[in-house]
């Protein structure tokens, strides 16, 4: 077992969760029709219950993602191309909404466009 398996070993396991698991906690939590306050967690306590959560059985299988974790405009990656995922989300979606599906966009662009039409397609 490394430490990696230990996070209450972590150094930095005392600090504050990450937005990340935060964000992922709120999800899991979500999905599993459980109440879980993400701030009022460390690092190493976000982790755990992270792992508990997803070993729960899920209660609530229409809780979608949510909005990104993290804020597309302040990705360093987000000028370059588009991940393969995201293309197919696009390209599906558009065309549930009627759109043009674009041909290239950056991963930024991408996940603005997912969101939009999101809204759009109730998807």
């Amino acid at each position: 077992m490394s430490q990696l398996d230990k996070p209450s070993q972590w150094a930095t396991g005392g600090d504050a969760p990450t937005e990340k698991q935060k964000g992922f906690i709120s999800t899991l939590a979500s999905s599993k029709n459980v109440e879980v306050d993400p701030s009022s967690l460390n690092k190493s306590e976000a982790s755990a219950k992270i792992n508990e959560l997803k070993d729960a059985p899920t209660q609530n299988p229409d809780a979608g993602a949510g909005q990104p974790i993290q804020n597309p405009d302040t990705w360093t990656t987000g000028d370059d191309k588009a991940t393969g995922k995201q293309m197919g989300y696009v390209a599906v979606m558009a065309k549930k909404a009627g759109e043009d599906v674009p041909s290239e966009m950056g991963k930024t662009d991408a996940s603005k466009k997912i969101e939009e039409l999101k809204g759009k397609t109730g998807m």
